[in-house]
């Protein structure tokens, strides 16, 4: 894509996910019920957030390509698997999602659990597809760290067996259950178009604590390029990640909406909620700084989109 307004190119980025989504689920050979099931739960397809940051964030190094387009899809369907699988009466108990009934309101809680289970299996059978070389075969893991013990699956339980205490509590919830997944779209999209990179797999799965020590200084030396951009990529993810959760509580909040679970309301008052989303977005738009040639305008604009004043 040459230059645009920010508008035009995610609809852009937006129009080929479908695309591609689509594809993929015309392609498996489930019977047609069961197909229209997982349309149900994939489209509309919300922002589309997580992969068009990973179609942004590889953009700083190289056109993404049909192949990166379908690593891009993976995160999303697993992201939608994870809502068809929160949704149900026994994680958060959700009607409505995106504006219509919820999976299991429309079909079911059986047909609405298999269809998460497809999702999920639909998505790694994807990553695999796109993985070509062995360094992609190393996001591959990443993903699959941050979608269980490193991100969407512990920040689940925390969420209903973890009782935040107080707001550090809630955020480190926050970083894994929401932020994960955001930080693992910019992190394989920015190393996905690299033929190698000087980060193994023991590097790359010992960022953790996100909410903690975040940035290149985890790293053994922490000099090198690749640790350093690849921190500052992480810390660009889970910064914006917390900071869309608080976004969507905020929201909530404004709207009127009631909120079954525990947010960040529950410990602070309005004002203080918007500086503290303020500031998590700060932090991420001031990594941006750190890619010097690259053109991150637009990731910048995704940033921005989420304040509220």
């Amino acid at each position: 894509m040459s230059s645009q307004s920010y508008e035009t190119r995610l609809n852009e980025w937006r129009e080929q996910i479908d695309l591609c989504i689509k594809d993929e689920l015309r392609s498996s050979i489930y019977p047609e019920e069961f197909k229209e099931i997982l349309d149900y739960a994939l489209f509309p397809g919300g922002k589309r957030l997580r992969p068009v940051l990973f179609l942004e964030w590889h953009s700083l190094t190289a056109p993404p390509d049909e192949r990166a387009l379908k690593f891009a899809c993976a995160i999303e369907i697993m992201h939608c698997y994870s809502l068809v699988h929160d949704d149900m009466p026994c994680m958060d108990n959700d009607d409505v999602r995106r504006g219509k009934p919820s999976l299991h309101k429309k079909y079911g809680e059986g047909k609405a659990l298999l269809a998460g289970d497809a999702l999920l299996n639909m998505a790694y059978r994807m990553l695999a597809e796109a993985a070509d070389t062995e360094n992609r075969m190393v996001l591959n893991r990443l993903v699959s760290y941050f979608g269980g013990d490193g991100g969407i699956i512990h920040g689940q339980y925390l969420d209903l067996y973890g009782n935040a205490s107080d707001i550090n509590e809630l955020m480190k919830m926050y970083a894994k259950k929401t932020a994960a997944l955001i930080s693992v779209a910019c992190v394989t999209g920015y190393l996905f178009p690299m033929y190698s990179f000087d980060l193994n797999i023991s590097d790359i799965l010992n960022y953790v604590d996100t909410t903690e020590r975040m940035g290149a200084d985890r790293f053994a030396d922490p000099q090198s390029a690749a640790a350093v951009l690849f921190g500052e990529t992480i810390k660009f993810g889970v910064s914006f990640g917390i900071a869309f959760q608080i976004y969507d509580d905020l929201s909530e909040y404004i709207s009127g909406e009631r909120s079954d679970g525990t947010t960040v309301i529950d410990y602070m008052d309005l004002e203080e909620a918007k500086k503290l989303l303020n500031e998590y977005l700060n932090l991420a738009i001031s990594t941006l700084d750190n890619y010097y040639d690259a053109d991150t305008r637009y990731i910048r604009e995704i940033a921005k989109s989420i304040v509220i004043v």
